[in-house]
C-alpha cells in the first residue's frame, strides 16, 4: 500500500466514522418511540409563522414494538350524534374526528417517522404515507409530531406519554 493510500484512508476513517456513530440508529429511536402517547396541544402555523391552535383537544397516539401505530384525535366541539340521528349530524359529528392506523417506519438520520395509512375514517387517507418529524424530550415522556411544507413546519402536536 503506498504512503497516498494509506493517508487517504486515515482521511476517511477520521471523516466518516465519527459520522456513522452520530447518526441516530432507527432501532433505538423505535424502543423510545413505542407506547401510547395523550394530545395536548395541537397548533397549525400559516404561511407567516403565524399560531393557529386548533379545535383538536382530545387525541391517542400509539405506536408497538411490530411496527404498528394508529391515531385518533377529536375536536372540542364536535357535535353529538346519538341514536336516531340525521345523516347531516352524523355527518358532522365524523368531521371533528380524525382516526387512522397502519404501519411505520423511521427515518432516525433525518428525525422522520412515516405512518402508512391503511384503514381509516377519511377515506382519501388510506394509502397515504404521511412523515412526521420528531422530537422526543430527554427523558422520554414527550413527544412533539410535526408537519411540513418544503421546509415550512405547518403543524406541531404535542403528546404527553401515558402511564
Amino acid at each position: 500500500m503506498t504512503v497516498f493510500a494509506r493517508v487517504v484512508g486515515l482521511i476517511l476513517v477520521g471523516v466518516v466514522a465519527p459520522l456513522a456513530q452520530s447518526t441516530p440508529d432507527a432501532a433505538k429511536v423505535k424502543q423510545q418511540l413505542i407506547g401510547s402517547y395523550k394530545l395536548v396541544s395541537y397548533v397549525m402555523y400559516d404561511e407567516k409563522g403565524t399560531e393557529r391552535p386548533t379545535n383538536y383537544t382530545v387525541g391517542q397516539i400509539s405506536y408497538d414494538a411490530a411496527g404498528r401505530m394508529s391515531a385518533q384525535l377529536m375536536a372540542k366541539d364536535r357535535p353529538t350524534a346519538g341514536r336516531g340521528a340525521s345523516d347531516a349530524e352524523r355527518a358532522a359529528a365524523a368531521a371533528g374526528y380524525v382516526a387512522y392506523f397502519g404501519r411505520y417506519e423511521i427515518d432516525a438520520a433525518r428525525g422522520v417517522v412515516t405512518h402508512h395509512v391503511e384503514g381509516s375514517v377519511s377515506q382519501g387517507m388510506v394509502g397515504q404515507a404521511m412523515p412526521r418529524w420528531y422530537e422526543l424530550s430527554p427523558d422520554g415522556q414527550t413527544l412533539y409530531l410535526m408537519t411540513k411544507n418544503g421546509d415550512r413546519v405547518t403543524g406541531r402536536l404535542r403528546w404527553d406519554r401515558q402511564k
